[in-house]
């Protein structure tokens, strides 16, 4: 596991809003994600290299999702998995 550090920026509760509504139409489940996508394709706008190691958010965000998809109901029969694999 990588040690992270939190990096904050102060914006109005509107901003905020903003931002969060931004991220969820370009499809990103979190601001974070979105700032980080931003800050990656800047950088590589001007011929620099960085990229961030998401791995780990990436195993929390499938997670939760799981999670969340299965407290509301929206799962499938585990005889439906088959199918797809089958169709393959």
């Amino acid at each position: 596991m990588v040690d992270r550090l939190k990096l904050s920026i102060t914006v109005t509760p509107d901003e905020k809003h903003q931002i969060e509504e931004m991220a969820r139409r370009r499809g990103y489940t979190a601001p974070d994600e979105y700032l980080r996508a931003l800050i990656e394709s800047d950088a590589e706008a001007h011929g620099e290299n960085l990229t961030f190691d998401d791995e780990d958010e990436d195993i929390l965000a499938n997670f939760r999702q799981g999670w969340h998809e299965a407290m509301t109901g929206n799962t499938r029969p585990l005889s439906e998995l088959w199918d797809d694999i089958d169709d393959e």
